[in-house]
């Protein structure tokens, strides 16, 4: 047996720890076929299947020839695409039975198996059909896959071609699951390792090792597999955003607003702004700086303390209070709170 995670997209759920018979191996793996099962039984695939499947001649004809307008415009590049403009109406509307409606799901490449991560690729499995399905927004999966080094603001090539396994653009929707396998293809081992709730904390020591060169991630892939395009073009689009959550959207991931503050932050330092009286000495200020942790007062009363999204570099942080910025809703001034980072990438949350 073995052991990996579910990650509902609503934060108020909590992550489970699921387990599955490994025995099956790579041709008959257990928490592929669970994923993908789970994401037809949850979509509107096996409805659509039904109305395919009781498709009038007439009906066929209509689904036929939508299909065949969509790939006229291929037709004079792609052999593909003029085979089937020739096919006819029942043809057509199988292959719509089989793209549309199979068991099938978003497979992300959190790491590649390297020698730096001991041959231990992760995986992270969601739904291909999550934008076009408006499904919400999984700020924990989408934390996890940047702790990896994937890099979610980049958009397909103007050609749309899609690199398998690469981290959807804009971040992850709707539920997901998350395992790992042990994989050495000169050993001849494909087998699969436990992923522990501890080891779903983008903070986790893997994920450390999965940004560092070599170390399989989407900042230090050793031989591809980790890239910025979608395995599917309806993932194109770029997650909503959200105001108030650590990320909401690839935009998000460099800036946004907690509860009384707003953040940003570049691969150098992170900045917190907090509105403060026109009063506000530095006398009336403690920060708390830690490596990991944040702790915030002014006046006795405390404003934010929580776990950081990365390490700080204690010696390069500070504070100032400053005439407030132009838009801010603040009362004259702010302050501002500089923190350095000890590695230069994007922290998957700012402070939770």
């Amino acid at each position: 047996m073995f052991r990996y995670v579910f990650i509902p997209a609503n934060d108020s759920q909590p992550i489970e720890v699921r387990e599955g018979d490994k025995s099956g191996g790579l041709s008959d793996d257990h928490l592929s076929k669970s994923a993908k099962q789970f994401f037809f039984d949850t979509s509107d695939k096996g409805a659509r299947s039904a109305a395919l499947q009781n498709a009038t001649p007439e009906q066929k004809k209509v689904l036929a020839d939508q299909l065949r307008e969509e790939v006229k415009a291929a037709a004079s590049s792609s052999q593909y695409a003029s085979q089937m403009a020739a096919m006819d109406d029942d043809a057509l509307v199988d292959i719509m039975r089989t793209t549309q409606t199979s068991a099938t799901c978003e497979i992300t490449a959190l790491t590649v198996p390297t020698a730096a991560n001991n041959q231990r690729a992760v995986s992270m499995y969601s739904a291909d059909d999550a934008r076009t399905q408006n499904l919400p927004y999984n700020r924990r999966a989408t934390e996890l896959l940047v702790a990896c080094g994937h890099n979610i603001t980049s958009q397909p090539t103007p050609t749309n071609s899609l690199s398998i396994g690469a981290a959807p653009p804009g971040g992850i929707c709707g539920d997901a699951f998350v395992g790992r396998c042990h994989d050495d293809e000169r050993a001849d081992i494909w087998e699969r390792v436990d992923f522990t709730e501890e080891d779903a904390n983008p903070r986790a020591e893997w994920c450390d090792v999965a940004r560092q060169q070599g170390g399989g991630g989407g900042g230090g892939s050793s031989g591809g597999g980790a890239g910025a395009h979608s395995l599917s073009a309806l993932m194109n689009q770029q997650a909503a955003i959200n105001d108030g959550g650590a990320a909401g959207g690839a935009d998000s991931l460099h800036a946004g607003k907690g509860d009384g503050y707003t953040w940003s932050q570049n691969d150098e330092e992170v900045e917190l702004r907090f509105p403060v009286s026109e009063g506000t000495k530095a006398k009336y200020v403690k920060v708390n700086f830690g490596t990991t942790k944040l702790k915030v007062a002014v006046s006795g009363q405390t404003l934010l303390s929580g776990e950081l999204g990365g390490t700080v570099d204690v010696d390069d942080s500070t504070f100032t209070i400053e005439d407030a910025s132009s838009g801010s809703s603040g009362s004259g001034k702010e302050l501002c709170i500089t923190l350095g980072k000890k590695e230069g990438n994007t922290w998957p949350f700012v402070i939770r």
